[in-house]
């Protein structure tokens, strides 16, 4: 019986969201390789141009595409709408263009970036203004910032000492193999839930990453609808957000 407990935690672990403690944090991962890419998708409005606006939206728009969540969780930072603050691309149609103006809060803390994904050419990450220069047409695309890792070097804004500590979430890739992993860290605890920006820039490079983009704080959520959560999570009220990740079905 230990034996096929042991087994059925580590099918969990490989395939569902992962928590993991380094210095002092909790953290939720979820990885997505290569072989699932195609399945990740980017979500912000349903047919009739309406914002889903949380999980359970996300969940009846999806349904009406034959479609089940496996994984979802919310995408870039958002204003008022909630419409995404920068470049949204779902099924290679531009919806929201690339935003290259300054501004306001952590979405504007320069370098910012963009995570995007094609499924010939795999995913990436790169700083907003080197994405505008390339004309890159992937099937996805979020815009959001702070970037956390530009290729191994963590944002100069960041200070590892710094007492600004919150929930916060991001995604990052994994160098070696093109794993896409989305990390949130723990909404309850609120100590080892609450990290510093340098912390979780040192967390992605401790899994492999060599860039990471930051998702959004205190609001972000994730579901799994196989290995963490009760069949009804994608009921329940949520969050208000504009674009959300889902692995499908």
């Amino acid at each position: 019986m230990r034996h096929l407990l042991f087994l059925i935690t580590a099918i969990a672990a490989a395939h569902g969201i992962e928590p993991v403690k380094y210095e002092g944090a909790l953290y939720h991962v979820r990885r997505i390789p290569p072989g699932g890419h195609s399945r990740l998708e980017l979500l912000w409005l349903d047919a009739a141009g309406q914002p889903l606006v949380h999980f359970g939206g996300l969940k009846k728009q999806l349904a009406t595409e034959g479609k089940k969540i496996a994984f979802a969780t919310n995408a870039g930072l958002y204003e008022k709408g909630p419409r995404p603050c920068g470049l949204t691309i779902i099924e290679g149609r531009e919806l929201v263009p690339l935003q290259l103006g300054e501004g306001f809060g952590n979405f504007y803390l320069k370098p910012n970036g963009v995570f995007f994904l094609d499924d010939k050419t795999g995913p990436g990450i790169m700083e907003t203004t080197g994405y505008a220069a390339l004309s890159l047409r992937p099937r996805l695309a979020q815009q959001s910032g702070p970037l956390l890792l530009r290729k191994g070097a963590i944002h100069p804004a960041f200070r590892a000492d710094s007492p600004n500590k919150r929930q916060r979430s991001a995604v990052g890739i994994v160098a070696a193999t093109k794993e896409v992993v989305f990390v949130m860290s723990d909404r309850e605890d609120r100590v080892q839930g609450r990290v510093t920006f340098h912390q979780l820039s040192r967390f992605f490079l401790h899994i492999g990453c060599q860039d990471a983009l930051y998702l959004d704080g205190d609001i972000s959520e994730m579901m799994d609808t196989t290995t963490r959560l009760p069949a009804d999570a994608a009921e329940r009220p949520t969050n208000t957000f504009a674009g959300m990740f889902a692995l499908v079905e």
